[in-house]
């Protein structure tokens, strides 16, 4: 879209928001956070493009305001600089997605460009970005009842107050997510296209982010179905498969979005023989979108058979399944996990995994958890799915399934920190002339500075918590969000855990003052919890990793970066899963499937190079994609190891 843009005079910068991006790979281009020319076209125009750097764009945000926050801190609470200095360091929430829209911001004011195209994070992910302006807002009013305290004391003093330069660093901070909420909000400013797969799993996603973010306020323009089959060129088994697949699930958007001035759109991207990639091969997919919606029609579709259609697939096999097999079930991991770049099928193949596991080791309780805030397992298995582990119609009895509700776990750590707080200042006030009620409101929001994803954080202790608890899961198989937010959560819990003892400190040392009572003991049970959680995730014995690919170039790039970051963080990672390879007999499916042949070759290179030189599974294609407990089962069966 933004080369098909700036080819008609647009000065245009596309800039992506992913932790984990991709941009410069589609664009053959090496980018940094510094926008950089990708082409010139008519009258002036230029195509610039950058990947958000997001903790040097929030550190340049912060480093203006530090100085601020932290004489805002120190006048309104009972921190003293080293605490606030330490908190300051370690806290302020949603680093990513605020960092992300900080950038837009900031390109937007530049002057520079005409429009700004966004690449964004997976869904979960850029919901949150979405909602944002919410978390800044809510930031500066804990400051601003930290700066009252002041204003109080300063007006009794001198009977008036006038606004001070921290006083302006608030309102610029309540301002600026005012700001932010408007342009997300506003048509005439910023438009929103979701991108899907015309599948039925992603037609639910799709469905599910709609309905997310009409409650927002925010409109998705136009719904993008990518990489649509075309007419084979001959009969075609798998290419008639895929298209009678894709215009059910195309009938199913269009009838629940349901007719309407506010319903979406729909265009369509036809898919193209060869994966595209460099200006040239993205500005035919940029011209087509211009020229509107491509027909959904699919005309002479055969009848459906009932009977799932399997790819013809070009790639070496290995021997069998054993050795996927074996990661599952012999050796003594207790906690696997599946990530990837979103789309590439991780919870097809983490539900495929646990349903198998559970099957073939009876003995073993087999606990399978989705942690992506854009939940699909339970689409994947075929029931619905809640954050209290349920067994599965029909399945095997040592297997439960849950999707974890982040949110509503940091919530009840949030109100157990809240109502310790209160016991505390009713302990410290009890007789006491005075009134800290405005200390007390200040304490009890300080939770909501913890450094960002902690909610998804508390989530994975709890799960790591089941493994530890009597009659819990032996082995628990997680479904994680997408490459960049998993690494984050994998990173985090030592800086939470730093945090965490951060304000463990400042309670004992205003221990002789106010006591500790309950807050020490939900601080310390946090604590404890991330440092069993660390150990877990650095034992090769008890945590395997597994990476799941397609045998594509965008996906086997970041695959590639991904096996690094968790080398570089201790984690195991035995397994790489290529899944869904193979396609049809037609002459675009053979050269769909060379392509793949020659990706495996590179991703094999690839892995060479890396640390822990991984096994690699390979997936077989199937039409329909397997879905429920039996289809999982069986095509899991299927998997082998290269040679």
């Amino acid at each position: 879209m933004a080369i098909a843009e700036a080819a008609r005079g647009i000065r245009t910068l596309v800039i992506s928001t992913d932790p984990a991006p991709s941009l410069g790979h589609a664009l053959r281009r090496r980018l940094t956070a510094t926008p950089r020319l990708v082409s010139a076209g008519p009258r002036g125009a230029t195509l610039h493009a950058a990947e958000v750097d997001a903790a040097r764009a929030f550190d340049r945000w912060l480093a203006a305001r530090r100085a601020a926050l932290a004489r805002i801190t120190l006048r309104g609470t009972w921190l003293d600089q080293e605490d606030v200095t330490r908190l300051l360091r370690l806290s302020l929430p949603g680093i990513d997605e605020i960092a992300a829209l900080l950038e837009l911001s900031r390109f937007g004011r530049s002057g520079r460009y005409d429009l700004i195209v966004v690449d964004t994070a997976p869904t979960g992910h850029t919901l949150r970005m979405l909602a944002m302006p919410e978390t800044v807002q809510a930031v500066a009013q804990l400051f601003d009842r930290m700066q009252a305290k002041h204003r109080v004391i300063v007006e009794a003093l001198r009977g008036n107050w006038q606004p001070d330069e921290d006083d302006l660093v608030i309102e610029g901070m309540s301002q600026e997510a005012g700001d932010l909420a408007d342009m997300v909000r506003d048509p005439s400013r910023a438009t929103l296209s979701w991108v899907s797969l015309a599948e039925p799993m992603a037609v639910e996603e799709t469905l599910d982010a709609v309905r997310s973010l009409a409650a927002h306020g925010i409109a998705v323009g136009e719904i993008i179905l990518n990489r649509l089959t075309p007419a084979p060129p001959a009969a075609c088994r798998w290419c008639t498969a895929r298209r009678r697949l894709e215009a059910r699930a195309i009938d199913t958007l269009r009838r629940r979005l349901g007719p309407g001035r506010a319903t979406p759109a729909l265009r369509a991207v036809l898919g193209r023989d060869v994966e595209p990639t460099g200006t040239r091969d993205l500005a035919a997919i940029g011209a087509a979108l211009q020229k509107g919606a491509a027909s959904f029609s699919r005309k002479g579709a055969a009848p459906s058979s009932g009977k799932p259609v399997n790819a013809v697939s070009d790639a070496p096999m290995g021997a069998g399944r054993a050795g996927v097999s074996g990661l599952l079930g012999e050796m003594p991991a207790t906690l696997v996990m599946f990530g990837g770049k979103g789309g590439v099928g991780k919870t097809t193949c983490a539900a495929a995994a646990g349903v198998t596991a559970a099957i073939e080791y009876p003995g073993r309780r087999v606990l399978l958890v989705s942690t992506d805030p854009a939940h699909s397992l339970g689409d994947a298995l075929g029931v619905k799915l809640g954050d209290v582990p349920r067994p599965l119609p029909g399945g095997p009895p040592n297997l439960q399934a849950r999707e974890l509700d982040a949110a509503a776990g940091f919530a009840r750590v949030r109100e157990k920190y809240r109502a310790a707080i209160d016991a505390l200042f009713d302990r410290f006030t009890r007789g006491a002339p005075l009134d800290a009620a405005q200390d007390r409101r200040v304490m009890q929001d300080l939770i909501e500075l913890a450094p960002p994803g902690i909610d998804e954080l508390v989530a994975i202790i709890d799960v790591v918590d089941a493994l530890e608890a009597k009659g819990a899961a032996d082995l628990v198989i997680l479904d994680t969000a997408p490459s960049g937010h998993a690494l984050r959560l994998l990173d985090m819990p030592a800086l939470v855990q730093e945090w965490t003892r951060a304000l463990m400190s400042i309670l004992l040392k205003y221990q002789p003052v106010v006591g500790i009572g309950e807050l020490g003991p939900v601080l310390l049970r946090l604590s404890q919890g991330l440092g069993r959680l660390r150990a877990r995730l650095a034992d090769s014995g008890a945590t395997h990793f597994i990476v799941v690919t397609r045998a594509a170039v965008l996906p086997r790039a970041e695959s590639t970066r991904l096996l690094k970051r968790l080398a570089r963080l201790h984690i195991h990672t035995p397994l790489v899963v290529v899944n869904a390879v193979g396609a049809g007999t037609c002459t675009r499916c053979r050269r769909q499937r060379a392509q793949e042949r020659r990706e495996l070759v590179r991703l094999r290179r690839d892995l060479a190079s890396t640390p822990q030189r991984p096994e690699v599974a390979v997936t077989p294609a199937r039409m329909p994609p397997p879905n429920g407990r039996a289809a999982l089962a069986a095509w899991r069966h299927s998997w082998q190891v290269l040679r």
